[in-house]
């Protein structure tokens, strides 16, 4: 019997200890002080491409979000044009993404990384920003919206699974599977996403109807609209 319980007891020390093996990371503690860090699974440095470097990107991203929203609602509420509803919306949209911006550099942060911004990869037109036509400024923010949740789908698709290419004893995983980030990005942005892209496109429709050629009232229909949004909690 007790040879029994100690063939288990050296069989469970020895998965653990392959268990650990497979993270390149987890002895570099003991063996150098300065290596102690959070920094684990895929937050470890591999020619950069780790989900570290997406978040920073995504983060990025986020700020330049913030400010071209801001700027559309500062765009209604010019005094010759005053469109409280609209400027409400897209105020909120811009206060959203700076909040979330915040947020994930904190976890960022602390998962052992430093979350400064970076060059977003795409360039910006702030034509379009500028623009204060109410159905073309919902229909931008729209594409701006679902870009945005497209390119987190994408970062949480990359992290979420284990690749089929990982060898047997899994230690690729280390460089792309992170469930803890996949796991903020779910609770955080993508369930927000998700309604927020909802609610806009109902948006694009109703108006579309309200100032379509068959009412000869556009403008009516802009202020009734602008009305209701700025009755939307």
């Amino acid at each position: 019997m007790m040879a029994k319980m100690n063939a288990v007891f050296v069989l469970g020390f020895v998965l653990v200890a392959s268990a650990f093996a497979t993270d390149l990371s987890a002895n570099d503690c003991e063996i150098n002080v300065e290596e102690c860090s959070p920094t684990y699974s895929s937050f470890l440095s591999r020619s950069g491409k780790t989900v570290e470097n997406d978040l920073k990107q995504y983060t990025s991203q986020l700020v330049d979000k913030s400010f071209h929203f801001l700027m559309m609602s500062s765009a209604f509420n010019k005094h010759s044009l005053d469109r409280p509803g609209f400027e409400k919306l897209y105020r909120k949209i811009s206060d959203k993404a700076w909040a979330d911006a915040i947020e994930l550099i904190k976890y960022q942060s602390r998962r052992g990384s430093f979350g400064h911004l970076v060059q977003p990869s795409k360039g910006e037109n702030y034509g379009k920003v500028l623009d204060v036509q109410e159905l073309s400024s919902l229909q931008f923010a729209l594409d701006y919206e679902k870009q945005m949740a497209k390119e987190a789908h994408a970062i949480h698709r990359k992290i979420s699974h284990a690749h089929s290419k990982a060898g047997s004893n899994g230690s690729d995983d280390v460089y792309h599977y992170d469930p803890d980030a996949a796991h903020y990005l779910d609770e955080n942005i993508i369930e927000y996403q998700s309604g927020v892209v909802r609610d806009l496109a109902g948006y694009v429709h109703n108006l579309k109807h309200f100032t379509s050629a068959k009412h000869a009232a556009n403008d009516l229909g802009n202020h009734v609209f602008d009305e209701f949004l700025a009755k939307v909690e």
